[in-house]
């Protein structure tokens, strides 16, 4: 009977897709916890942006002040 000779080939074919799939899986993870550092880093970024323009924005309002109070 050849049924067992065919079900070892579905059998190593299928362990074969399954070593595929669990690398992909891998790199995708890999790529998602990247992803998740770049989000990260970008959020602090525009955090730090936020402060530093509204900082410049108060220095900006000081100065018309103190500017239009000399004249």
């Amino acid at each position: 009977m050849n049924t067992t000779t065919g079900g070892s080939r579905s059998n190593t074919k299928f362990t074969k897709e399954l070593k595929t799939q669990a690398m992909e899986i891998g790199k995708l993870k890999s790529r998602i916890n990247e992803l998740v550092d770049d989000l990260a880093v970008l959020e602090n970024d525009v955090g730090n942006f936020k402060k530093n323009v509204s900082k410049d924005i108060l220095d900006v309002i000081e100065a018309l002040k103190e500017n239009a109070t000399r004249t």
